[in-house]
């Protein structure tokens, strides 16, 4: 996940210098173009680099450092021959550029990057010792020298609707007649046909008349995203043909297909229960599909349209089995139709560019950031939040690159990263850490008291710079990890890695370059106790595990542990003492670990193949499981894989693989929890032990003892749901807190610039786990739990919060039987010391309708108060005998006020006293009424009332206790 950090960097287009006539040439000399508006922007397949066209010009870009490295303008007779610019396309080589015309050409360039020679590099004055210019993160080799040169013309005679670049072919969607042409870019040696084309309306799948006017490719799913000029949205896949030369018949086979949106009906038969409702009432309004884009990673295509509006479908296979899993809806009215979407580089975040905004997703569509300002209006300035009509992410997904409507400016826009996208550990999701280009943010309110981290306002995040000399060469950083303890931290960029003590404050790197380039990490990091476990890639093609003490030097011959494995490393996962390794060939490994003060190693002690359950090992984001208690605590680790509940996470799929009792031959139960799911945790122990908790870009699902319900049955109950209106980032299961991250522009008047401000959001979920129990009839279960919270400053707000969502459900359903769920909430308030407190917190805080819901269960207020009084709660009792008088049955001169105001006396509590008497002076502004209390209470006369002003405040004023 992505959130926006500072403000962006502003970069124009640079201006081209005029020369003379003669020098114009085709093969890309500038002209006096100058700088028109970006009409196109694409990134190379490795992100290193990324492609801009104006009408008349292509300009090439590296984003480390940010900066042109080739210009081609073309020349005015070109102009008129090929049309003007209108769209450029990035073969996956890296090296071929692509630009479509107005008038139907294809004008491709070759660009020739030089990997030594460099025309701009930061200069160190050796003689001072210290370099006067620092390298940025990414920016040691300086620019790169690279010229780009025109190669031919492709002329499309059809007309060009839209085209897609692949590896071997120029796939060109054609207007007049709507067809799809494949152009090779190397003639095939065996004489086969240079172009191949395929008329839609042979396609017996494509059941209209129109063009396809957009196109998307994603070569990891080998999937087309295709969208007609009806506004109709289809997925598409190639066959492959035995046939070198395929006849009319079996042409029309190269391509099949299935429409999955259609702005004519009105939601979709295959769309969710759970979505039903939310979409239903919105695709009556929506519009034509205008974009579309694919995300590999979680088999997903999002799809969006005029009205504002997009679309997720989940892709179950390319039969035509694409549901509709989730609409999301603009933040704002005022934004437009939909000009971008796009997905980031690991799939876990959407960025949707509006016509008058933009907006931050979660992959599953929780809003995280968006364009409009919390304070103030838009500043002239700042265009890119008034529109997009070009986004692209750079840097792995560390910068975000924007262009707003119509301008030749283009704003990058640095993001933070969550450390769990890129390092799947449960410690990640334990302990929240970010990281920036620069930078990591560690949050540290686990380790404050319970009000601290409670607190909006207390500083609870640390800053920790990553050290430049790792950053200029191996920036970005890909991967992050945090110890469970919260004391080591492990990065990973390009190559080599870096760990970092909290404590000590001090960076370890390899100082070797040459060991620190001949590994890069694959498959995640993990943190056993102060030993760094390691999935890498080395440059011998090996896979393998390493183990660094974090007590030693980083160098190859300090390895405490290194383990070969015959396939590249997915996921490491680190469950007690047992580390779960899953590779590419489906399968899981487990290692014991043996640690002590004198040695590491690693055991294997079991694997199992998922061959038949996995179909796309890749797609696997997260692995744990279960033991039995007996097993973990006293079995044989050879046993583990046979006793295991396994639970993984594929695409967005929560499945449980639950073994099944068969001797000689082991088999599981496959029961899938749920979808559309961006994370879960299993929590390993206190009192919320084997409970699985997830998210699912709406709620916070929570699974309380599902091992307990799957070794009963196979029936798994209905989890509980927790709301958040923020992005939840991790669980503190000690305190019962959710924190998350609420990200917001902001301007002020004293600067003139717009900012991006994050701030730290705090949510209780123990009220909603021990109302789930008490619903359930499940009462010492409830006190179980709210005997594990009870030490918590916050505890007593914990209860009244039950109460009042109990309250809520019974007032708006009108239930008033001794069984309801308000009536269980009350029983079991009683065994607390803070339930009359409880209660009259409760009550303030309620619309007074439903008072005579709640007193009707828990008893009148005066029984209440009466309690209060044998108790001695005198301050509760105060609060009590406001509700009574709310309520209109508390005389003005109730005896029971005297006998509060006598016993506040007696206690010394003079505040309440001092409370007392503002409230009596309320009630009657002649002063009699407290005249007449003061004299019951024997504290003075009617004719010597001034001496108990002292009771009043300064100024005289009343004030209601």
């Amino acid at each position: 996940m992505y959130w926006p950090i500072s403000t962006p960097r502003e970069f124009t287009l640079p201006h081209l210098q005029s020369f003379n006539q003669a020098e114009q040439k085709l093969d890309c000399d500038a002209n006096s173009a100058g700088r028109d508006s970006i009409i196109s922007v694409k990134s190379s397949k490795n992100g290193t680099f990324f492609g801009i066209v104006t009408k008349s010009t292509l300009y090439v870009y590296q984003n480390r450092p940010f900066g042109p490295i080739a210009v081609c303008s073309r020349p005015e007779q070109s102009i008129r021959v090929y049309g003007t610019n209108v769209n450029i396309l990035i073969r996956p080589d890296n090296q071929t550029f692509i630009v479509q015309t107005t008038l139907g050409f294809f004008l491709t360039y070759i660009l020739h990057n030089s990997t030594t020679t460099r025309v701009a590099k930061y200069s160190f004055d050796n003689s001072a010792g210290i370099p006067y210019v620092l390298a940025g993160p990414g920016e040691e080799q300086g620019v790169k020298e690279g010229s780009i040169k025109f190669r031919m013309v492709i002329k499309i005679d059809a007309g060009i609707e839209t085209a897609v670049a692949l590896e071997d072919e120029l796939l060109v969607l054609t207007s007049n007649p709507p067809a799809i042409q494949l152009i090779k870019w190397i003639s095939d040696s065996r004489g086969g046909p240079q172009t191949r084309t395929v008329l839609l309306s042979h396609l017996e799948w494509f059941n209209l008349r129109g063009r396809i006017v957009s196109a998307e490719w994603e070569r990891a799913m080998g999937l087309f995203g295709w969208i007609s000029s009806n506004g109709m949205a289809w997925a598409v896949v190639r066959q492959t043909l035995s046939s070198p030369a395929p006849d009319k018949a079996s042409k029309s086979h190269i391509f099949s297909g299935y429409c999955f949106y259609n702005p004519n009906k009105t939601g979709s038969s295959t769309e969710s229960e759970a979505d039903r409702s939310e979409t239903s009432c919105l695709s009556k309004n929506d519009t034509f599909a205008v974009n579309i884009a694919i995300n590999s990673r979680f088999s997903l295509i999002g799809v969006g349209t005029e009205s504002g509006m997009v679309h997720i479908y989940s892709v179950q296979d390319y039969a035509g089995h694409i549901p509709l899993m989730r609409t999301i809806i603009a933040p704002n009215s005022i934004y437009g139709g939909v000009t971008v979407v796009t997905w980031s580089p690991d799939g876990y975040s959407l960025f949707v560019g509006y016509s008058h905004g933009w907006a931050l997703f979660s992959v599953y569509g929780k809003l995280v950031s968006h364009s409009m300002l919390a304070e103030g209006d838009l500043v002239p300035n700042d265009h890119w939040l008034a529109g997009v009509q070009e986004a692209v992410w750079l840097s792995n997904g560390a910068e975000l690159l924007l262009v707003p409507v119509d301008s030749s400016e283009m704003w990058l826009l640095e993001l933070s990263k969550w450390g769990l996208a890129g390092s799947y550990t449960w410690d990640n999701l334990s302990r929240t850490i970010l990281s920036t280009s620069e930078k990591l943010l560690l949050y540290r309110g686990q380790d404050q008291s319970d009000l601290t981290t409670i607190s909006h306002e207390a500083i609870l995040w640390q800053e920790i710079a990553i050290p430049y000399a790792y950053l200029t060469s191996n920036w970005p950083i890909q991967q992050v990890c945090i110890s469970g303890d919260g004391r080591f931290i492990a990065v990973a960029g390009k190559r080599g890695l870096g760990h970092y003590s909290v404590y000590t404050g001090k960076w370890k790197f390899f100082s070797n370059e040459q060991m620190e380039n001949e590994f890069s990490v694959h498959g995640g990091m993990v943190w056993f106790n102060s030993v760094l476990i390691v999935g890498v890639h080395t440059d011998r093609n090996t896979h393998e595990i390493r183990a660094y003490s974090r007590d030693r030097e980083l160098n190859h011959s300090l390895v405490i542990h290194a383990q070969q494995l015959p396939s590249l490393i997915i996921l490491l996962s680190l469950v007690g003492d047992s580390l779960l390794v899953y590779t590419y060939n489906n399968t899981l490994y487990e290692f014991v670990i043996y640690s002590n003060a004198f040695q590491f190693s690693l055991e294997l002690v079991g694997q199992i193949s998922f061959n038949g359950i996995v179909h796309a090992p890749a797609r696997v984001r997260a692995i744990n499981w279960i033991l039995p208690d007996e097993q973990s605590k006293i079995g044989n680790p050879i046993n583990d894989i046979s006793l295991a509940t396994i639970v993984f996470l594929i695409d967005g799929k929560l499945v449980i693989l639950y073994p099944l009792s068969k001797e000689g031959d082991l088999k599981y139960d496959m029961k899938v929890l749920m979808q559309n799911v961006e994370y879960f945790t299993i929590v390993t122990k206190g009192v919320l032990k084997n409970s699985i908790w997830a998210f699912d870009g709406k709620c916070v699902i929570v699974w309380l003892e599902v091992m307990l319900h799957l070794s009963k049955s196979d029936f798994v109950p209905s989890p509980i749901r927790i709301e958040t209106d923020f992005y939840p980032l991790s669980f503190l299961f000690e305190k019962g807190i959710i924190i998350g991250i609420e990200s917001n522009f902001v301007h002020r008047r004293n600067v003139s610039f717009t900012y991006s401000v994050n701030s730290t959001r705090t949510q209780l979920f123990i009220h909603q786990l021990l109302k789930y129990y008490l619903v359930s009839s499940r009462e010492a279960e409830a006190f179980q739990l709210a005997k594990s919270f009870k030490h918590l400053t916050y505890f007593g707000h914990a209860l009244e919060m039950m109460l009042h969502d109990a309250l809520d459900e019974e007032a708006d359903n009108m239930l008033h039987s001794q069984q309801s769920a308000l009536s269980n909430v009350v029983k079991f308030l009683k065994m607390f010391p803070e339930m009359l407190d409880v209660i009259v917190g409760c009550t303030r805080k309620t619309e007074m309708a439903s008072w005579h819901v709640l007193f009707e269960i828990v008893g009148s207020p005066k029984e209440l108060f009466e309690m209060c009084m044998r108790l001695g709660q005198l301050k509760t009792a105060g609060a009590y005998l406001l509700i009574l008088h709310t309520m209109e049955q508390l005389e003005d001169s109730s005896a029971d006020m005297i006998r509060l105001f006598s016993a506040a006396v007696k206690s010394g509590d003079w505040e309440l006293c001092k409370e007392l008497a503002r409230f009596l002076a309320a009630l009657d502004n002649t002063g009699k009424t407290l005249g007449e209390a003061i004299k019951c209470m024997q504290l003075g006369s009617e004719s010597n009332l001034s001496n108990a002003r002292f009771l009043l405040s300064e100024d005289g004023a009343p004030q209601d206790i």
